[in-house]
């Protein structure tokens, strides 16, 4: 984020993604506040793991 702000390109916010095998959390960091989000998402529910990830890239385009 800081790079970002120097090159006078801010970010709002940087979304991340743990992957354990099958197992898929998601996070978002805003500033210096980190939003874990407490469900666990597992590869045999790839529909649902596929679909948080255009709400992510969504939320860019607001």
């Amino acid at each position: 984020m800081l790079y970002n702000e120097q090159k006078g390109k801010p970010v709002p916010c940087i979304y991340g993604c743990a992957v354990t095998g099958d197992v898929w959390k998601f996070l978002k960091l805003e500033k210096s506040k980190i939003t874990l989000d407490t469900e666990n998402y597992y590869l045999v529910e790839l529909p649902k793991v596929l679909g948080i990830l255009p709400q992510i890239l969504n939320s860019f385009l607001v």
